[in-house]
């Protein structure tokens, strides 16, 4: 019997393969905030291209419920991280209490993909009105958007139904390099179907979308 004591593992002896792992197993915020600066091997696997081209800053819990990023989380990355990356980023992912300091405040000259996660109807459709960074976006840089509207309640209703063609009608316009959209609303009791195939909408499509979800 081998009664020789068990060596603890420490972090900074595992191989780089193994750190990639853990790594991607983390929320991305958390990742970023906890190992950014702690070496240089850490550094360069944090800032891996690869790892950072996909910059989604959402909280999913275990059972991929979003929540919102803690505010000294938020900091930190907006004013030392971002500025370390801002030009390596394609895709971006936000959620409403970070799109004011992740999206209107840094410019992101290779971003083409962008997700809006967990957005209430008016908000956004306000940001969509009230916005040029935003329009800006969608005008010259995005072609692949991703929009998940949260409702209160599964009540259909016929304002709620024009407003969310009023928001598909904004994008369709604005989106001059648009290929790929995809849009969908939810609620904590059911997802809500929405069709807008059957609605003049649909024949607004720029020609250069090619998939629309």
């Amino acid at each position: 019997m081998n009664t020789s004591p068990n060596k603890d593992i420490n972090i900074f002896d595992l191989p780089n393969e193994i750190l990639v792992i853990i790594f991607n197993k983390l929320n991305m915020i958390d990742a970023l905030y906890s190992l950014v600066d702690v070496n240089e091997r850490f550094n360069r696997l944090v800032f891996d291209r690869l790892y950072i081209h996909n910059l989604d800053l959402t909280v999913k819990s275990s059972s991929n419920y979003i929540s919102s990023i803690n505010n000294q989380m938020l900091d930190e990355v907006c004013e030392k991280i971002l500025p370390r990356i801002y030009h390596q980023v394609n895709k971006l992912t936000v959620e409403p209490h970070s799109i004011e300091r992740l999206l209107f405040t840094t410019g992101y000259p290779q971003l083409d993909s962008l997700s809006f996660i967990n957005f209430q109807k008016e908000t956004f459709h306000q940001y969509l009105t009230g916005n040029t960074i935003l329009r800006f976006l969608l005008m010259d840089q995005i072609k692949h958007l991703v929009v998940e509207i949260k409702n209160e309640t599964t009540a259909a209703t016929e304002l709620s139904y024009k407003n969310t063609l009023n928001i598909l009608s904004l994008i369709l316009f604005s989106s001059k390099r648009l290929t790929h959209l995809i849009f969908s609303e939810w609620s904590s009791e059911e997802p809500l179907a929405i069709s807008i195939f059957n609605h003049p909408t649909a024949s607004c499509v720029s020609s250069t979308v090619t998939q629309l979800e």
